[in-house]
């Protein structure tokens, strides 16, 4: 039996821990990077660097600098406006949080590439998640384990999305198990 004392000095300790966690401040968001101080050196050297502005897009989108990031990603199509810009395009919008725009830029990518691109199906699933429409994203995911088995099977799938910001591999691992369960042949 646990003494009356032990029992309120331990109560008292935890309430002390969580009234400490409560009060902790907020990491601060990141506002810069090596990779972004590269790419604003890039920009700078070449103001037409198509790629340059969706990378610092994307980086931007990271660090949840939105408004910057919009503009970086409207400058890059502008610049080249094909089908692997508007896919590069697209992710930076997904981790935006504009899944509507990525689903945009994923579909336009496909259709220009005539859905031949390594990236289009899974691209879309990313979009279709996000929007939550689950049935276009199982049906191109079904097409992405046909175009690439690997995400076909939970551990290669896994091994494939390892450099994957963590929305990312959410979307693909979450449509994955439900793909697996109600749609694998």
């Amino acid at each position: 039996m646990i003494a009356p004392r032990f029992a309120w000095l331990c109560l008292g300790l935890i309430l002390s821990i969580a009234a400490v966690a409560a009060d902790a401040p907020k990491p601060a968001p990141v506002q810069t990077t090596p990779k972004l101080k590269i790419l604003n050196k890039q920009i700078a050297a070449n103001a037409e660097d198509a790629k340059a502005y969706s990378n610092r897009g994307y980086t931007l989108a990271l660090l949840g600098r939105k408004e910057e990031a919009r503009a970086d990603l409207q400058r890059a199509l502008v610049l080249d406006g094909k089908a692997p810009m508007r896919n590069r395009v697209g992710w930076a919008y997904f981790n935006l949080g504009d899944y509507a725009e990525a689903v945009r830029e994923f579909e336009a990518a496909a259709k220009l590439s005539g859905h031949e691109a390594h990236y289009d199906y899974y691209s879309l699933v990313l979009g279709y998640w996000g929007t939550g429409d689950t049935q276009r994203a199982l049906e191109n995911y079904d097409l992405a384990v046909q175009r690439d088995p690997r995400l076909g099977e939970n551990k290669t799938l896994h091994e494939r999305t390892l450099e994957w910001t963590p929305l990312e591999q959410r979307a693909m691992h979450e449509t994955y198990v439900l793909w697996s369960k109600a749609w694998k042949r």
